[in-house]
């Protein structure tokens, strides 16, 4: 793990700055900056999903030449996952949708719907909490599974693939998605469809920086990304990219097999 070895550097650099500089006036200062290095690296690997700093994630399509993967985050929604869906189907497309255990629960006719026409469902915490991340090794492993459960409860299936909320990550993500034998999906291209102020501004965002082999996060609970998603196909179409299975480009099986 990336963080072990931060821990093992800061400590050697740590230990043998004491003994160079024990006699000076500049120890205090040397360990304070190797303390800020610290923790600067270990807030940066845990805020970014793509540097596989605690969970090792699969951030990019490995397959699949010039094509990308559609996911929608933080669903379903009644109003605006039926929308989404009524366009992919319409355009004989497939996605993956991260939902919320919750929401699955107060929905199931959505989740029936999103497996029914073909799409993939992975797990995206029950609860979603926003202080998921300082969540206990036995508290979040307990959420997580209270999410494949209920998917299972709804759809007959439950997840192998898991997305952080907020895309946070931390030594006991790692642990409970070893335990649980779930597989980490980030993304690598961020629509920012939950900042965008409008349609025009979110369509640029994604046209100006997609590339072959992307993983594209959305959001499916947001009615500007239901306006967009036309607009998204038509400028994938344009450019020759196509929009595949995530489980086909990644190459991973997204349901448990017992």
């Amino acid at each position: 793990m990336k963080h072990n070895l931060l821990i093992f550097f800061c400590i050697t650099a740590a230990a043998l700055s004491s003994i160079i500089f024990w006699e000076t006036d500049y120890l205090w200062f040397v360990l304070a900056g190797i303390a800020i290095l610290f923790l600067g690296v270990t807030a940066y690997g845990s805020a970014q999903i793509q540097a596989n700093y605690f969970v090792k994630s699969i951030n990019k399509c490995k397959a699949g030449g010039k094509s990308i993967a559609l996911t929608f985050d933080d669903g379903p929604d009644p109003d605006s996952t039926p929308r989404i869906l009524d366009i992919l189907l319409e355009n004989d497309l497939k996605a993956t949708f991260f939902v919320i255990g919750k929401k699955a629960v107060q929905h199931p006719e959505l989740l029936r719907r999103i497996v029914d026409e073909g799409h993939t469902i992975g797990n995206h915490s029950y609860s979603h909490h926003y202080l998921i991340a300082l969540f206990s090794r036995q508290k979040l492993r307990t959420d997580m599974l209270r999410c494949n459960e209920a998917i299972r409860d709804i759809t007959g299936r439950a997840p192998a693939f898991f997305r952080p909320p907020f895309g946070v990550t931390n030594p006991r993500y790692a642990a409970v998605l070893k335990d649980l034998e779930m597989q980490s999906i980030g993304w690598s291209l961020r629509s920012m469809d939950t900042r965008a102020k409008n349609k025009y501004q979110l369509i640029q965002k994604i046209i100006s920086t997609l590339k072959p082999k992307d993983i594209v996060l959305l959001h499916d609970h947001l009615p500007l990304t239901a306006d967009t998603l036309p607009d998204i196909i038509g400028h994938c179409r344009e450019m020759g990219i196509k929009i595949e299975p995530l489980p086909r480009l990644i190459g991973k099986e997204p349901y448990e097999k017992h």
